[in-house]
Order: structure tokens, then C-alpha cells, then sequence
């Protein structure tokens, strides 16, 4: 019931957005009401470059396994970054992405539970990081633009640099308190010997610091593959007619991406549309019914390669049930694998 009502919530807001957003839309002069404006040739670039998105950012995801010893082929990794995106764009059961793979990754290596939440939660961290950076090199390389736009659009500047620096501050954080010297120093004396976990978690999170060359590895790769999901809209912009600058998709994108990220509606439907709005006008002037196709062209290339994930449900290996939810929810009382040799 829980889930179902929360989903209820997140259909409301997605509503509530996308009815905000097409408010601004003169649709005499838009390709809602004429599909053969419609640039094809740019849509499939579009849905090609989001594929690539789909390959590499499965490719982060394997090397923060990897540094884990959690053993996956790059295809594997692929079809399970697939099956994410689809939980991910719909989640009705309260079963969201990150359960999805977890869950799959658990059946594949069992017992591993807590080893393998952790790899997908550095995975998203990645994530994060490499999305702060590119926003804050893009405000640094792009001041003038970004320090003058509307007050809506000033707003949402203003909380991008908030959110993302207190993302990036997180992650710093937490590598401190996951340091040999803090981590001993927190756990001396055995205070919190009755959970277990709270020791766990910390080593699995310094493997990362002695296998730097998986985690920037990954990071690299993560900021390839914005690249990638980035173009991908900068296509759908010129599918439905838009003409702005690459410069200026590339700048808003990073801030458009993290905040509809939030799970506030359903796959970002609507919010992602609204910031398309605001930022692209105050960027480069792109008129309100281009902003929002463009944004809606950009997610379908991104939601098709999504939907295909739909398609490894055929394998019985990849079948999901309500069920598995709860394997996920138990704590994992299971040992976990060593951290590597001690500092």
C-alpha cells in the first residue's frame, strides 16, 4: 500500500510539472502539432548516442565490481544496467534500479549482499561526482551566462551549487571516516561491536582508496559517458528544430540532470521538462515549445534503450519478484570478503 501510494504522489507531481511546463507552450508553432517537422536523421543519432551512454555506464559499474572481486563480463554488466533503467523509469512496486541489479547480481554471487550494495552505491557516487565537477567547470568556463539568467532560473542555479556541493562533500566525507587512521579511531575499544556493519561498511568503502586505479578508472569512464547522455538531448534539441549551441545543452545539462534526478516524479518526467524551459531560454533564448519537445525527444531516445531491458525478462535467470524485495531489505548477515591487504 505503502508503495503504491507513493507512487500515486510521484504520478500528482509529474502531472502537476508537465502541466507547469506546457503551460508555456504556443503549439500552433510547435511540432506537437506538426510530427513531420520532426528531424529524424537527429533522433536516431540521438537514441545511437544514448545507447553509448547505456554501454559505458555499465562499464563504470564493472570496474567499481571489479575492484570488489565481484566477477561480471562487460555484457552482463550491460544487460543488468538495462534492466535498472526500466525499474527505473517506472517503479510501481517500490522495487527501484538499484534493487533490481542488486538483487540479480546476489543470485549470480550469493552471500555477497553487503559487498555488492556497496559496489552500486560507489557506482552512483561516481556518479555524483563526476557530475558536480562537470557543472562546476562549466559555471567556472561559463560565468557571465550562468550568473545572469531569470529569477526561476537563478534559483535553480543557486540550489545546483548547494546540491552539488554538498554531494561533493559527502563523498569526501565519507572517504575520511572510511580512512585507516579515522576508521580505527571511531571502532577503538569495540563501541560498536553489536552492529557489525558499521565496521564493514567503512572497510568496503577504503578498498577504494587501494584500488584507486578501478575507482578513476571508473570516474573517467562516467565522465565519457555524461558526454554521451549529454548529446544524446543536444540531438533531440535539433530533432525538433531548436538550433542552440552545443555549449550551451552541454552547460545546463549537468544542473537539468542532477535535480531531475531527485525522486520527486516518475523517471524525471516533468521536471526535466520545466528546467529544459528555464535554462535553455536563458541560456539561448530557445522558445518554450522547443525546450519542452526537445526534452521529451531527449528522454525517449534514453527511455528506449530502458524499455529494451523488458526484453531479458524472457530469461528466467533475470525474472524479478515481489519476494526478492525482501532479500534485499534483510541485513546481511553473511561474512564479507577481505578489504585486501592491511595498512
Amino acid at each position: 500500500m505503502k508503495a503504491i501510494l507513493v507512487f500515486l504522489l510521484k504520478l500528482a507531481l509529474t502531472a502537476g510539472c508537465l502541466y507547469w511546463a506546457f503551460s508555456q507552450v504556443e503549439f500552433d508553432h510547435s511540432v506537437f502539432t506538426r510530427p513531420g517537422a520532426v528531424d529524424y536523421r537527429w533522433l536516431a543519432g540521438g537514441a545511437a548516442l544514448a545507447g553509448i551512454s547505456v554501454v559505458l555506464q555499465a562499464a563504470r559499474g564493472w570496474f567499481f565490481l571489479r575492484a570488489q572481486d565481484i566477477r561480471i563480463s562487460l555484457g552482463r554488466a550491460v544487460e543488468l544496467t538495462m534492466i535498472d533503467g526500466l525499474f527505473s523509469l517506472a517503479s510501481v512496486s517500490g522495487l527501484g534500479g538499484s534493487a533490481a541489479r542488486i538483487i540479480l547480481l546476489m543470485r549470480d554471487h550469493p552471500g555477497r549482499k553487503l559487498v555488492i550494495a556497496m559496489a552500486v552505491t560507489a557506482d552512483h557516487l561516481a556518479g555524483l561526482v563526476s557530475i558536480a565537477l562537470l557543472f562546476f567547470i562549466m559555471s567556472a568556463a561559463r560565468f557571465d551566462a550562468l550568473a545572469d539568467p531569470s529569477v526561476l532560473g537563478r534559483g535553480v542555479i543557486h540550489f545546483a551549487w548547494v546540491y552539488l556541493g554538498g554531494g561533493l562533500a559527502m563523498v569526501a566525507l565519507i572517504f575520511v571516516f572510511a580512512s585507516p587512521p579515522v576508521h580505527r579511531r571511531i571502532h577503538g575499544n569495540n563501541r560498536f561491536a553489536r552492529w557489525p556493519m558499521m565496521k564493514q561498511i567503512p572497510e568496503l568503502y577504503d578498498i577504494y582508496r587501494k584500488k584507486w586505479r578501478h575507482a578513476l578508472a571508473g570516474l573517467g569512464v562516467s565522465f565519457l559517458m555524461l558526454g554521451a547522455y549529454f548529446s544524446s538531448y543536444y540531438c533531440g534539441v535539433r530533432a525538433v528544430g531548436g538550433s542552440p549551441a552545443y555549449s550551451d545543452v552541454m552547460s545546463a545539462m549537468p544542473v537539468i540532470d542532477a535535480i531531475s534526478g531527485m525522486p520527486v516524479s516518475i523517471g524525471g518526467v516533468g521536471v526535466r521538462e520545466k528546467l529544459f524551459e528555464v535554462l535553455l531560454h536563458d541560456l539561448a533564448r530557445v522558445p518554450a515549445e522547443v525546450a519542452v519537445a526537445a526534452s521529451l525527444a531527449g528522454f525517449g531516445c534514453n527511455a528506449l534503450w530502458a524499455l529494451l531491458g523488458a526484453l531479458f525478462f524472457l530469461k528466467k535467470r533475470d525474472r524479478i519478484h515481489a519476494s526478492d524485495l525482501e532479500a534485499v531489505k534483510q541485513p546481511d548477515s553473511v561474512n564479507t570478503p577481505s578489504a585486501g591487504a592491511p595498512d
